[in-house]
Parts: C-alpha cells; sequence; structure tokens
C-alpha cells in the first residue's frame, strides 16, 4: 500500500519562522492571561497557566530524525490527520511540519466522561544537523506516519594543496 504524497514547500524567506514564533507565543500569551483573569487574578500560578495554554494551543507530535551519508529522515506520528491537511516547509537548516486539528464530539446519547483529542494546532520546527537541498525534499504519509526525506547537500570533494618550499 503506497502513502500519499504531501506538497514541500521550500522556504526562502528570511525571518519567517521568526514571525511564526512570534504570533505563537502572542496566542500563548493571551491564552495564559485568560486563565489568569478565570482564576480571580489570584498569583502564584504564572507556569501553570503558561502549560495549559500551550496543551490548549499547540500539539508536538511525536519524531525521530535519522542520518546517513546523503540524507536525513524524519517521521512524525500523524494519526487520525489527513496528507492534504499537513503543510511541510524546508529551509536549508530547518524543517517545519504544521496542522492545524479540530475535534468534535459524536452527538450520541449519554455524557461525555473523558477525552484526550487534541484539538488547535500541531507545530513542530526542527533544526538540521546537517544541510539540505529544499527542491528535492520528499513527503509522504503513510499509515499514520508522515516520513520527510531530505537530501543533504553534497560537500565538493577536497583537494590535496601541495606545498612549495
Amino acid at each position: 500500500m503506497a502513502g500519499r504524497a504531501v506538497p514541500v514547500t521550500p522556504v526562502k524567506k528570511v525571518g519567517s519562522l521568526f514571525d511564526e514564533l512570534t504570533e505563537i507565543e502572542r496566542q500563548l500569551s493571551e491564552r495564559a492571561f485568560e486563565l489568569f483573569e478565570n482564576r480571580g487574578w489570584l498569583l502564584g500560578h504564572n507556569l501553570a497557566d503558561w502549560l495549559q495554554a500551550e496543551r490548549e494551543l499547540l500539539w508536538r507530535p511525536c519524531a525521530e530524525l535519522t542520518e546517513t551519508d546523503n540524507t536525513l529522515r524524519a517521521s512524525f506520528v500523524m494519526a487520525g490527520i489527513a496528507a492534504k491537511d499537513v503543510e511541510v516547509q524546508v529551509e536549508r537548516d530547518r524543517l517545519t511540519v504544521r496542522v492545524a486539528t479540530k475535534h468534535e464530539h459524536r452527538k450520541e446519547e449519554g455524557d461525555l466522561q473523558f477525552c484526550e483529542f487534541h484539538q488547535g494546532r500541531l507545530y513542530r520546527s526542527i533544526a538540521l544537523p546537517a544541510t539540505v537541498v529544499p527542491e528535492k525534499v520528499r513527503a509522504e504519509m503513510k499509515e499514520g506516519i508522515l516520513t520527510v526525506t531530505l537530501p543533504k547537500v553534497k560537500e565538493p570533494a577536497g583537494k590535496k594543496i601541495p606545498i612549495k618550499g
């Protein structure tokens, strides 16, 4: 059974990752402040409010990065997510994966007692240990696993320089 291709966008705009991280930090700050307000302005729970905001707004999937002589391979667990909903961006030294996830409870008889399904934004950005060729990166979703294959830049073979003297 073949997997589904996931489009990969090579990113050339410098600062785009910084802008995105700044926006995520702004959203987290707003949500943490809302939690602080809802608690009745009670001091001493700053970290708990911030961590709760992160749990509500961001989801970091489990990931694995392996390296061979010619490639890097990143794998992400994405059960229940369609390939068409995944966005993969790659720069020469960074891989970013994002998805907006939604979950609605089924309208069935009975009261919901427990739910760990996540709703929010999946976001994972990984600094790569080697320089890659963004235009040759391929991504595939198969059986709930996103696999991104990143060909490394081939370093020119060294040249031996004779020393005169």
